[in-house]
């Protein structure tokens, strides 16, 4: 299952595995190993056989706080694989995949869920997603923001001062765009810092032009929806976003807007 690749971090995934006081590191690989190769593997063959082949392989890419990151390539090809951290409370995992779900209904710029699975037996529960090769996780690193670049090796790259100014606005005007002025629901518990947006990798290509970046970047977790008047969504992210400059929330706020009307029109 650990077999790398250089997709991402080169390591093993128990290295970075958040336990809880009393669990032991090899009982918690044992699980996800069993959890991973057997009992999902199953879960696949008997219902989507389309996901599944007997040359299926699970490589280990990358984690947060909430899941572990992998790939999953059944010879024909790849899909995203998130796993919920060994001390997370079971079913925190299902509703991200359902908050993901509610966002990505006719919205391209969510990542959206292909499948859940869990078993507690194992406290285990992971969803798929579309894969995107080399993807650049947008975080901060000593209150430095960039991406983390996985080739030629796993590192962080800064963003330079006119980067970071556009990656803010798309940033701001991609939260605001989520909100559906139907059901006046919205993204909450937005986090930059782990990683909850990704740019495909040529994102650089487009970096003088905010509506190609903005196409660029995908919302990939989604722990917590809110239901609230447009105005409070908007004083919601100010809030959020205060380590940005307030200048580039302003025009992210009316570049989301316009997404928002191009919608609903």
């Amino acid at each position: 299952m650990l077999r790398k690749e250089a997709l991402g971090i080169d390591d093993y995934d128990f290295v970075y595995y958040e336990l809880e006081k009393g669990q032991q590191p090899i009982e918690e690989v044992i699980k996800t190993s069993e959890f991973m190769e057997n009992d999902f593997v199953n879960y696949l063959e008997e219902n989507y056989p389309n996901y599944y082949s007997k040359n299926i392989k699970i490589k280990f890419i990358n984690y947060g706080h909430m899941e572990v990151v992998y790939v999953l390539d059944n010879g024909h090809k790849k899909y995203t694989l998130l796993m919920g951290q060994p001390n997370l409370e079971y079913g925190k995992v299902k509703g991200e995949y359902d908050n993901l779900k509610i966002l990505g209904k006719n919205n391209e710029d969510v990542v959206s869920p292909l499948l859940y699975y869990g078993n507690p037996k194992y406290n285990r529960e992971i969803y798929m997603t579309p894969y995107y090769y080399q993807a650049r996780c947008i975080s901060y690193l000593d209150e430095k923001l960039g991406v983390y670049v996985p080739e030629p090796y796993y590192h962080f790259e800064e963003f330079n001062k006119s980067d970071k100014n556009i990656i803010e606005e798309v940033i701001t005007a991609k939260i605001l765009s989520l909100y559906n002025q139907n059901t006046h629901i919205g993204l909450d518990e937005f986090r930059v810092r782990s990683g909850d947006f990704i740019l495909e990798k040529d994102f650089v290509d487009n970096m003088d032009n905010v509506n190609n970046l903005f196409n660029d970047m995908k919302v990939i977790a989604a722990r917590r929806l809110v239901n609230i008047s447009l105005d409070d969504y908007i004083d919601l992210i100010y809030e959020r976003l205060e380590k940005f400059n307030s200048k580039n929330i302003d025009k992210g706020i009316d570049l989301g807007y316009s997404m928002i009307k191009k919608k609903s029109s």
